[in-house]
């Protein structure tokens, strides 16, 4: 009976690691204005994020992980950014300008 337990067990711990039920997720930091974010991505996972806040006198500029992205328009979504998630946290923001404002000395 011992023996018979001991394998079940050995046998469930075995699925369970095999099963991916413990791998490791990265989390995408980003604020709410970004759609489309599940919170915690696996390593090699497709990441979409959508900006729709588009005011037509705006110029923005993304960024990930403090890198410049250019990112794509879908005329249905707004701003498209996409990656594969790397193996550590991912920080996504935009920065905008109002580009009809009169700058003194441009």
């Amino acid at each position: 009976m011992r023996k018979l337990l001991s394998i079940v067990l050995i046998g469930g711990i075995l699925m369970s690691v095999l099963s991916g039920c413990h791998t490791v997720k990265y989390n995408v930091i980003c604020d709410d204005f970004f759609e489309g974010n599940k919170g915690a991505y696996r390593e090699g996972a497709k990441v979409e994020l959508y900006y729709d806040l588009i005011a037509t006198d705006t110029d923005y500029s993304f960024f990930v992980d403090d890198e410049r992205y250019n990112a794509l328009y879908d005329e249905r979504k707004g701003y498209v950014i996409e990656f594969t998630m790397p193996a550590h946290d991912v920080t996504v923001r935009v920065e905008s300008k109002n580009s009809m404002m009169y700058e003194p000395g441009e």
